[in-house]
């Protein structure tokens, strides 16, 4: 029996997490008793911002950390602290620009080096000769011995660095990334009082030449560890089926054969943004796992990525209904880039070479209080980098609670959910691709019923079969993903 979707995909007006969203998403503080606002305060869930960064990108950090304080962070009742991780000492230079970035706590941490360094069970030699061969055939950046470290950390060790003890939840923040968005709510507090575990807001295919043994192995501690696979477990999403086309010639027999179903397809969730229970990643789940990967030398001899690591062991640890599909923060980070559907547009200039909002404008009257609209400004936060932010404006003076979710703001074109779908595979691979995106796939329900085959839409989490073509009856530019 398939398991439900998760996300917004099952959420009515019934489901607990939009009731969560309706009642706790504000534009601004001002309806709130001052009361309410000091109990935010002192409830606040113990979260952190962590990003991993070099000293050499600073410029790029503190243009992501200022994105994130306009959006979120500069809010009175948010104002999480900021964890920042080098494999070598952070500069002055770099502690004050970011420490002027924000009017949080930062901490500066020096990753140690036995958690920045080759295992003493790889095989350096083979390493090396593996890291060359896969830069020559265009697997990225496997030839840098950091990135394999860098993914490694990721993956596991991340959590159980000493400064984060005392956080229960973490938001990855990479250097030179957009949020498109306004973010009224806590999403920490969100995460908390719903039971969530993990949210992502892509799932896309990672190239498969990056990690040929990660689901052999994944299989074998599978079988070995069945003790430990949530009951609930939903992985189906992450297999082969039948329909899913291979162009792969087989030496054997010069045809094209597709390889057993039930093989990993290669989604993940693009864990670039993640926002995620610490708990969860400290968990003898999530540690076993890891540790079968990390002495197997997948990090070292291949190039595991912790995106399909976290994207398995979420899925094999977690009920789906754990994991949250954020369409609502837009955001980009290289060439993939998610816009949600919003009503109005944040209009951007340009300050200090920076691609950071200054003015918003909102294209329609809020509940007519204005004859000629509303016009909001954020007064200037960016003058310098040792300027305090200072907070929004109002944006509307009589927003209701209980009215809903109010209206999104976004810098950013509404995309399709699945147009990051097959950015990082190279257009020329051959690997073998599911036959509808990875995240229609995770989704489920109606967004895999396509245009021309709605009478095969039998149950809303069934997959359609027969239909060679492209377009779904929905693409995720129309509407409130919360409605």
């Amino acid at each position: 029996m398939p398991h439900p979707p998760a996300g917004y995909t099952i959420a009515g007006e019934d489901d607990d997490s939009i009731k969560w969203l309706r009642k706790n998403t504000f534009l601004d503080l001002s309806n709130l008793p001052p009361h309410e606002v000091e109990t935010l305060i002192e409830t606040r869930p113990r979260a952190a911002f962590i990003s991993l960064v070099r000293n050499e990108e600073v410029e790029d950090m503190v243009s992501s950390i200022l994105q994130i304080e306009a959006r979120f962070n500069d809010r009175e009742t948010h104002r999480y602290d900021w964890v920042f991780f080098n494999n070598e000492d952070f500069t002055d230079e770099f502690k004050a620009a970011v420490s002027n970035a924000t009017g949080s706590q930062c901490y500066f941490e020096r990753i140690p080096e036995e958690h920045w360094s080759i295992p003493p069970w790889i095989d350096v030699t083979r390493f090396d000769v593996g890291r060359q061969f896969m830069g020559g055939i265009g697997v990225g950046k496997a030839w840098l011995q950091s990135y394999h470290h860098m993914c490694r950390w990721n993956a596991g060790i991340f959590a159980s660095e000493k400064r984060l003890a005392n956080y229960d939840w973490f938001w990855r923040v990479e250097p030179a990334v957009q949020f498109y968005c306004d973010i009224n709510y806590d999403v920490f507090r969100f995460m908390q009082d719903n039971n969530m575990a993990y949210g992502f807001n892509m799932a896309i295919l990672d190239d498969a030449r990056s990690f040929p043994s990660l689901w052999e192995r994944t299989k074998a501690f599978i079988d070995g560890n069945e003790e430990l696979i949530d009951k609930d477990a939903d992985f189906n999403w992450l297999l082969h089926t039948a329909e899913d086309h291979d162009e792969t010639i087989r030496p054997n027999t010069g045809g094209e054969e597709a390889v057993s179903d039930g093989e990993y397809n290669n989604c993940q969730f693009y864990s670039n943004f993640e926002i995620g229970s610490l708990e969860f990643f400290r968990s003898k789940e999530h540690r076993a796992y890891f540790d079968h990967l990390d002495r197997s030398g997948g990090f070292y001899y291949e190039r595991f990525g912790d995106a399909p690591v976290h994207t398995l062991s979420v899925s094999m640890f977690l009920p789906k209904s754990r994991i949250w599909y954020f369409r609502d923060i837009g955001y980009a980070h290289g060439l993939c880039e998610q816009c949600p559907p919003h009503e109005r547009q944040l209009k951007f200039e340009s300050q200090l070479n920076s691609p950071l909002p200054r003015e918003v404008e909102q294209e329609e009257e809020v509940n007519g209080l204005n004859e000629g609209g509303i016009r909001t400004l954020i007064g200037g936060p960016f003058e310098s980098f040792g300027s305090r932010h200072r907070r929004w404006n109002m944006m509307a003076q009589d927003v209701e609670r209980q009215k809903g979710i109010p209206s999104l703001a976004c810098g950013c074109t509404v995309s399709a959910i699945d147009s990051n779908n097959a950015k990082l595979v190279p257009y020329e691979s051959k690997q073998r691709k599911p036959s509808d995106p990875c995240i229609r796939k995770f989704l489920g329900g109606r967004w895999l019923v396509r245009k021309n085959k709605m009478s095969d839409f039998i149950s809303v989490t069934e997959n359609i079969a027969g239909s060679d073509s492209l377009e779904y009856i929905l693409d995720g530019r129309d509407g409130n993903p919360f409605q």
